[in-house]
């Protein structure tokens, strides 16, 4: 069995046992709302239909099984749904058979912060599914911006270097 058979298989046995099975965050594609090492993410099984904002558990079978917690962005007919990370600017078609479970909650410092119940949480996943064309546009405008004055530094550094050097010959 590889490793990402035996989480899906430690995963799916918690929440069939337990109703629930809770698991830090790896990575940082959920960054914001989920940091690694620090949040606890507990993940519910799949009682109910899924809806666009939903965070949800899938594999990657393509990743030996690899296990993702990514958030819904599109849910079109057929079998597949678009999903994509918090901290992530591209959307991953996904078989709507590859979800194994919902994000319930997460706890942050102690504190427990429920899917359903937090104000808190539905507006910053309002904003993560409608604000997302503006985050795309800074980011893009700020790493053309990085790489123009990246450029102009690395040659104005060229030109006095070049300066110099030509003064001491």
């Amino acid at each position: 069995m590889s490793g990402g058979e035996q989480n899906i298989a430690t995963v799916l046995g918690e929440i069939e046992q337990n109703g629930k099975a809770m698991c830090y965050t790896k990575g940082f594609s959920m960054l914001p709302m989920l940091k690694e090492g620090r949040d606890i993410s507990v993940l519910l099984p799949l009682t109910r239909e899924l809806k666009v904002g939903d965070v949800v558990l899938f594999i990657r079978p393509e990743r030996d099984n690899e296990l993702v917690l990514h958030r819904i962005v599109k849910i079109p007919a057929g079998e597949k749904m678009l999903i994509r990370g918090d901290n992530t600017y591209f959307d991953e078609p996904v078989n709507r058979a590859n979800v194994i479970a919902v994000l319930g909650g997460f706890f942050r410092k102690g504190r427990y912060i429920d899917c359903a119940a937090s104000r808190g949480y539905r507006a910053y996943t309002f904003c993560q599914l409608h604000l997302y064309f503006l985050r795309k546009f800074f980011l893009h405008t700020l790493h053309v911006a990085g790489a123009k004055i990246k450029n102009n530094v690395f040659h104005l550094t060229n030109f006095h270097l070049d300066d110099i050097l030509r003064r001491k010959r």
